[in-house]
């Protein structure tokens, strides 16, 4: 080989060489980059949840998609399961995905149950909730909305001070479901369990909170807590 040939191949490796790092460089600092992002991203997704959490609101996927540069379809469960984690360890939220088709998630904080507080200490809508929730199940998982309001004014509630509250707020929250009953002139609605509520509370537990308010002892409703206690065993052992 001459003499100029293998001073062209020499002088080739540093080339390489060179390209070689730059390129690696270029590769690391993407990488950093992506990191920097994701974190920013899982970040805003964290303080969303507790925005809304504040509120009671579920969050929509949708919701998040828009709200948070840079998330999409490919990094949507990376980021969602970074955020799940942090709310667990940090907050000790449950991050609850209703259906997947849904695209509906809320936090679940399950320290504090009804039936542990007594009703002095809940807050008024917490209360009536409650007492909703408790009222739906005593008739058999479907109550008119006439018979709420009656209930909540015989125990000093004024319904019109809560109509809003609980037709609006609680089923935006999906505590309640509105269903509008058959040919009702004007239209009525029955008020059933909505999916918050089945995964936040059991049946067990309003029954509970509902025997403190009518000062008898849960066992007292008879079937509808033998039903309640059932469902609780069930639960448990999934």
């Amino acid at each position: 080989m001459s003499r100029r040939g293998s001073s062209q191949k020499q002088s080739s490796q540093p080339s390489q060489r060179n390209q070689s790092q730059k390129a690696n460089s270029s590769q690391f600092q993407q990488t950093a980059q992506e990191i920097i992002d994701l974190d920013r991203m899982v970040a805003e997704v964290i303080q969303y949840f507790l925005i809304m959490e504040q509120k009671k609101f579920p969050v929509k996927r949708n919701d998040v998609m828009k709200l948070v540069p840079g998330i999409s379809a490919k990094n949507f469960k990376t980021v969602i399961a970074q955020a799940q984690t942090y709310l667990d360890d940090v907050f000790g939220y449950l991050l609850h995905e209703f259906d997947e088709k849904s695209g509906h998630y809320v936090l679940l904080n399950q320290v504090i149950m009804p039936e542990n507080l007594p009703h002095q200490d809940l807050s008024e809508s917490n209360t009536i909730l409650f007492l909703t929730l408790s009222a739906i199940f005593l008739s058999e998982g479907c109550i008119g909305e006439d018979e709420v309001w009656n209930m909540l004014d015989i125990l000093g509630y004024k319904p019109e001070n809560h109509k809003k509250l609980v037709t609006s707020d609680f089923v935006r929250q999906l505590y309640i479901n509105l269903e509008v009953i058959p040919q009702s002139d004007p239209p009525r609605m029955n008020f059933t369990w909505g999916e918050r509520a089945t995964i936040e509370f059991t049946k067990k537990e309003i029954l509970a909170f509902a025997a403190k308010i009518y000062g008898q002892p849960p066992e007292q409703f008879g079937t509808l807590w033998n039903l309640a206690d059932k469902e609780d065993k069930a639960r448990e052992a999934n």
